[in-house]
């Protein structure tokens, strides 16, 4: 038995229209289940009950066993001086408050039906080879229950990503295109070369990067010399103009290169740091006011189309300076701009939505919906259970996995409450 369990009978209302009583057998009426609290403190606030006569608010504290009220040093902490009622599965000790005054106590053990309980019980009887613990009955949920899940799940994925970037504006005294550019550059990294393409881009301030990006060589040159892709030295002509023009900007501009080494180890050639540095010059060159452009558009194909740029014309035959392939363009991929979208245009409109008191939810979501879900080993694992449709749905899922799942938090969980409410 988990804790979580009680937590679930009294948020749920199943202890609701009971005749209950305090182990000391007062009368108790549940008037107001108070608000769920997940953080320090008491497991539900501001609750209202009767017990024999009596009215009381204030806050109510849940546990397996009444003897954990001592295990969990409540008894020496103000935080738990306004219990007023002690709800646990086994009464095995008094517990009082720092007053010293008893505090009432609700054995919920006595009031479960069996076939509740058994429910919980086989949603928790987990074997080692489980994807999930409810993957035998994930397949049968509601199509439209599990959408409204998944919904909820993508909205708290957002609101996590929202917070780390309130952070990275904190540091940027609230410097919205700086923190859009390092993100950007992040994206592009992806997952192999994520920090040090955004180290690349706390590398320069804002202001030179929109000088230098009136020319998309200048941009490109400076940013693979911040990226300490020019050395060793080559022989290349393309090579040589490029270290001459970051020799110029790097003195003009005071810049410093990051630390962090760009990897090029198991990376398909068009992952190639050299090719997406100049495909983000590119990108730069032709759209100034990215941020804004960005934050206007709203469909899957407005998108698209301000990403349809392609590295300079040097990239079309090298991946590497002084080492020549086969001709071809180095377009952003459809696939590329999708997970970019992902990554980071959604997350950016809505933590700007939010900081701006506008609400984006609605334009967000369908955008998800128009995009194809990510290829993960999480996505593939839910796959075998039910279809993952869209990229809201494996946003979902890598949401629900790791924070839920893997936590065996599955009463806080709509799909795992479902199926215990249908027992």
């Amino acid at each position: 038995m988990q804790e979580d369990f009680i937590h679930y009978l009294w948020k749920f209302k199943k202890l609701s229209g009971l005749e209950l009583q305090t182990t000391n057998g007062e009368s108790i009426l549940i008037e107001s289940l108070g608000t769920h609290n997940h953080h320090s403190g008491p497991d539900f606030f501001n609750s209202r009950v009767t017990i024999g006569d009596q009215k009381w608010a204030g806050n109510v504290e849940m546990h397996v066993k009444a003897s954990d009220w001592y295990l969990h040093g409540h008894d020496d902490d103000p935080a738990y001086d306004n219990v007023i009622l002690h709800v646990v599965w086994i009464h095995d000790a008094e517990i009082n408050r720092r007053d010293q005054v008893p505090i009432p106590v609700l054995e919920v053990s006595n009031y479960v039906p069996e076939r509740l309980i058994t429910s919980y019980r086989k949603l928790f009887s987990v074997k080692n080879d489980q994807f999930i613990n409810c993957e035998r009955d994930f397949p049968s949920i509601n199509e439209f229950k599990r959408q409204q899940w998944f919904e909820k799940l993508f909205i708290e994925r957002l609101e996590s990503r929202n917070h780390k970037i309130t952070q990275r504006l904190e540091r940027s005294n609230n410097d919205w295109e700086a923190v859009f550019f390092q993100l950007l550059c992040r994206s592009f990294g992806t997952k192999v070369n994520a920090d040090a393409f955004e180290q690349l881009a706390q590398s320069m301030d804002q202001a030179t990067v929109r000088k230098l990006a009136r020319d998309a060589f200048q941009l490109e040159a400076t940013l693979l010399g911040q990226a300490n892709l020019l050395e060793p030295a080559h022989q290349d002509p393309y090579y040589k103009d490029v270290v001459q023009e970051y020799a110029f900007a790097k003195a003009k501009y005071d810049l410093h290169p990051a630390l962090t080494p760009m990897k090029l180890f198991r990376l398909r050639p068009a992952n190639y740091p050299t090719i997406r540095i100049s495909q983000l010059a590119r990108l730069y060159q032709l759209h100034p006011h990215l941020f804004g452009e960005v934050l206007l558009a709203k469909t899957r194909d407005e998108i698209h189309q301000l990403f349809e740029v392609k590295a300079s014309f040097y990239w079309d035959t090298h991946h590497l300076f002084d080492k020549e392939v086969a001709h071809r363009e180095k377009w952003l991929t459809s696939a590329f701009v999708d997970l970019v979208i992902i990554n980071f245009v959604v997350p950016i409109k809505f933590a700007h939505s939010q900081f701006t008191n506008s609400d984006k939810t609605e334009e967000l979501l369908e955008l998800m919906y128009a995009i194809k879900p990510e290829k993960n080993t999480i996505v593939s694992g839910f796959s075998k259970l039910a279809k993952v449709n869209n990229a809201l749905e494996s946003q979902s899922v890598l949401q629900l996995k790791p924070n839920y799942c893997d936590q065996n938090k599955c009463l806080s969980c709509d799909i795992g409450v479902s199926l215990i409410h249908g027992a």
